[in-house]
């Protein structure tokens, strides 16, 4: 029996469910939508997680974003203990940078960790992304996604940076957070797109430099190409010819003295 105006036990129980079962639903899509973004790396790795209330998060599996089902979510508390379900092979430092994150910032309603390969260009060099991206500030990065040296480092970063809602882990990838699930793809999705616009504009700064040759060294084969701007039909000293010496050996050697010379003109 029910007072007026009071759902039975069993409706509010079905709703809790389905609302539970959206939500699985949810974190599944946004690893579909990542993979078919391009935004990961080859092997398809992503750590995903949805707060489910204050005190417990839904946290994804598998490392295989493809193969990613809702089954293979578990609910996991803050304090990282397991509350239903089986976290599998996801190692306990895996469970806690995504658990910190929440307890860290409770506004916090998605996490994702990926190995984005033009993000972790940035991480294995150790430098921050710049915000020159026109979409990252609307999705809530307005300052430079700073790098943590080590995954202990991630949280107290976090911390003290207020305004970021990322962080590059030295040698490891990236974390992206947001209010809610939908937000933290799109963030993510935009700062690999701002990582590669960001390395193909350091060359094209590198192409646009002042008049004379550019000299590209290809690191795989050792091979040695030169590149004439600015003088039109212009070879001069500065010609490589094909038969001299691959590398910087070799253009020393050429030179005699190891410095390049000044173009003519």
């Amino acid at each position: 029996m029910t007072t007026p105006g009071q759902a039975p036990v069993a409706s509010v129980a079905e709703a809790a469910e389905r609302s539970h079962f959206a939500l699985r639903r949810a974190v599944v899509d946004v690893a579909m939508g990542l993979l078919h973004a391009g935004v990961l790396s080859h092997s398809g790795h992503a750590d995903l997680s949805a707060r489910v209330g204050p005190g417990t998060v839904l946290i994804a599996t598998l490392n295989r974003t493809r193969d990613l089902v809702p089954d293979d979510l578990a609910v996991v508390r803050l304090d990282g203990s397991v509350a239903e379900g089986d976290p599998g092979g996801m190692s306990p430092d895996v469970v806690a940078m995504h658990t910190e994150v929440y307890r860290a910032r409770p506004q916090a309603g998605a996490v994702i960790h990926t190995h984005s390969p033009h993000l972790l260009a940035f991480a294995l060099a150790g430098r921050p992304l710049p915000v020159r991206y026109e979409p990252l500030p609307r999705l809530g990065q307005a300052e430079e996604v700073p790098v943590a040296s080590s995954a202990t480092a991630v949280i107290e970063l976090i911390k003290a940076r207020p305004g970021t809602q990322a962080v590059l882990l030295g040698g490891h990838g990236v974390l992206a957070f947001g209010p809610d699930t939908e937000t933290a793809v799109s963030l993510l999705v935009a700062l690999e797109e701002a990582a590669e616009a960001e390395l193909r504009t350091a060359v094209l700064g590198r192409l646009s430099a002042p008049p004379g040759t550019l000299h590209i060294w290809g690191m795989a084969a050792g091979e040695r190409c030169a590149m004439v701007a600015g003088y039109p039909g212009a070879r001069g000293d500065d010609h490589v010819d094909a038969n001299s010496p691959a590398g910087p050996a070799g253009a020393a050697a050429a030179n005699g003295t190891g410095q390049r010379p000044a173009p003519v003109g």
